[in-house]
């Protein structure tokens, strides 16, 4: 039906995806070491980073079930509504045949009364 469920489970999916460890060189997103350094990669940015991402697909996720949800609502919705269109319409035309049926009555009440009156 549409792409939304699939966007979900595809942002859950890689918001599932384990951190990086600690002291994980080959994971930091900054620009590459410089090899006469002797500091160790920054493993609270490559964490900070990783978490920040994480957190962004599940709002993302989140977001795209929720717009899923609401388009199944809005055709639960149309459905009742046209449902109501269609029985107010029957009820109205209810009306006019009930109106007229006690018109003919009264008209017929008037054509016994003058045959009456005739006789």
């Amino acid at each position: 039906m549409s792409a939304l469920p699939a966007l979900a489970a595809a942002a859950l999916a890689a918001a599932n995806e384990p951190l990086p460890a600690p002291g994980h060189a080959a994971s930091v997103a900054t620009a590459p070491l410089d090899v006469t350094a002797e500091t160790v990669p920054d493993t609270a940015a490559t964490m900070e980073s990783a978490l920040a991402r994480r957190a962004e697909l599940l709002v993302l996720a989140r977001q795209s079930l929720l717009q899923d949800q609401e388009l199944k609502l809005d055709a639960v919705r149309d459905r009742f509504n046209a449902a109501q269109a269609k029985r107010a319409e029957s009820l109205r035309e209810m009306n006019v045949l009930r109106d007229m049926a006690l018109e003919q009555a009264k008209k017929d009440d008037e054509v016994l009364k003058k045959y009456i009156a005739m006789i």
